[in-house]
């Protein structure tokens, strides 16, 4: 086989080759230059031990790979060709722009929510060869919600939070009278309850279910059937099912659960510290708290996963069961100053304006924001920009 050599460059030094085939060399974002926020060796060390892993190497194949009709992507559906088509921000397995973001879709009246037939109508792709395409033969929706692209970076750690650490952090009466509650999405998952950690709304518990669910939910291909619900089993576009074999799923968790975490910039500007400060003293740690135990030790995601709900009143959106109208997977932080757009339909463009986006449980936290000094709201920024 052909050798080419990668650098793996971290914040932006190169520290060390790894040796990879030339046709994995030209699927790596950045012409072959891996970019994470680390400089340190054992950073390199990480990495080195990632490309020499040939399941990562093989999920990484399969995460960025183009799909097309001829192996059943996109019946009846699709809102990409890869995974890597929407996670791709600021790397490979980031967020994606706002011009990524899809619509949901549903009914709504006298604020019970229903979904239209066949799930909640996301507004996808249609191939053109779709009989049908753009048309509803059912009850016209009247709630319409975007959703963003989330980044998958630094997924392995949550996943390796147990449930027992999520549920410690539930507060659903408002015991502690602060006016935030946050609960955990629990999902009946092959008859067994399980918490969910990844989604807007937190319904998914594992890497492989969400791979499964993107698969199917996302390029309109199907998998075999685990049990878990998750999986998009069989289609009638005439192509073999399943279009995505065990295997193949398996190693796109794999890679995913191996993507290495955002790290911290660690800028020594003063005005970082003095906002790290401000940041738990006016209560953004409440919900975001600075990290989790994991299974390999602490992880420094800035979320409780919870569910919180910290939109404006009235607000109208999608609906599901465990997780209400408006009640949103507090996202983690790490990396958030390379994921704009921010909120769960990138309704706001800059931290600032995720920031003054929080109402509802979070509405007492951005008035204490809005009372700060100048100073002090400039160094908060200073310190969610070096995470």
């Amino acid at each position: 086989m052909r050798r080419a050599v990668i650098t793996v460059a971290l914040a932006g030094l190169a520290v060390g080759t790894l040796a990879t085939s030339r046709r994995q060399l030209t699927t790596l974002s950045g012409g072959g230059v891996v970019r994470v926020s680390t400089g340190s060796e054992a950073g390199a060390d990480i990495l080195k031990r990632r490309f020499e892993d040939d399941r990562f190497e093989e999920g990484l194949r399969l995460f960025d790979l183009r799909r097309h009709r001829k192996d059943g992507l996109g019946f009846p559906e699709m809102n990409a060709d890869s995974c890597r088509a929407c996670h791709q921000d600021p790397v490979i397995g980031g967020a994606g722009p706002i011009e990524l973001n899809v619509s949901r879709m549903g009914h709504e009246a006298g604020g019970v929510f229903t979904d239209v037939p066949g799930g909640q109508g996301i507004s996808k792709l249609y191939p053109p060869y779709v009989e049908g395409r753009e048309e509803y033969d059912v009850q016209e929706p009247n709630v319409f919600e975007q959703r963003q692209t989330p980044s998958i970076l630094g997924d392995g750690l949550i996943e390796g939070i147990d449930d027992a650490t999520i549920l410690a952090n539930e507060d659903p009466t408002d015991a502690n009278l602060d006016g935030i509650f946050g609960v955990a999405r629990v999902l009946t998952v092959a008859g067994q309850p399980e918490v969910g950690r990844f989604g807007w709304k937190a319904q998914v518990p594992t890497l492989e279910d969400f791979a499964r669910d993107a698969f199917g939910g996302e390029l309109g291909m199907t998998t075999p059937d685990d049990r878990r619900g998750f999986a998009f089993t069989t289609d009638a576009d005439g192509h073999p099912d399943p279009e995505v074999d065990n295997r193949e799923v398996r190693n796109v968790a794999h890679f995913m659960r191996l993507l290495p975490a955002p790290e911290r910039k660690g800028s020594t500007d003063p005005g970082v510290a003095a906002g790290e400060a401000l940041f738990s003293s006016i209560g953004c740690a409440i919900c975001h708290i600075p990290s989790l135990p994991g299974a390999d030790g602490p992880v420094p995601l800035y979320s409780n996963l919870l569910l919180h709900n910290v939109m404006e009143p009235g607000f109208r959106g999608m609906a599901e069961p465990g997780a209400p109208m408006g009640f949103f997977r507090t996202p983690p932080l790490w990396g958030i100053s390379d994921t704009a757009p921010y909120m769960h339909d990138g309704r706001a463009s800059t931290l600032l304006s995720a920031i003054l986006a929080h109402d509802g449980e979070a509405a007492s936290v951005t008035a204490n924001y809005e009372a700060l000094t100048q100073q002090e709201k400039d160094d908060l920024l200073l310190f969610l920009e070096d995470l």
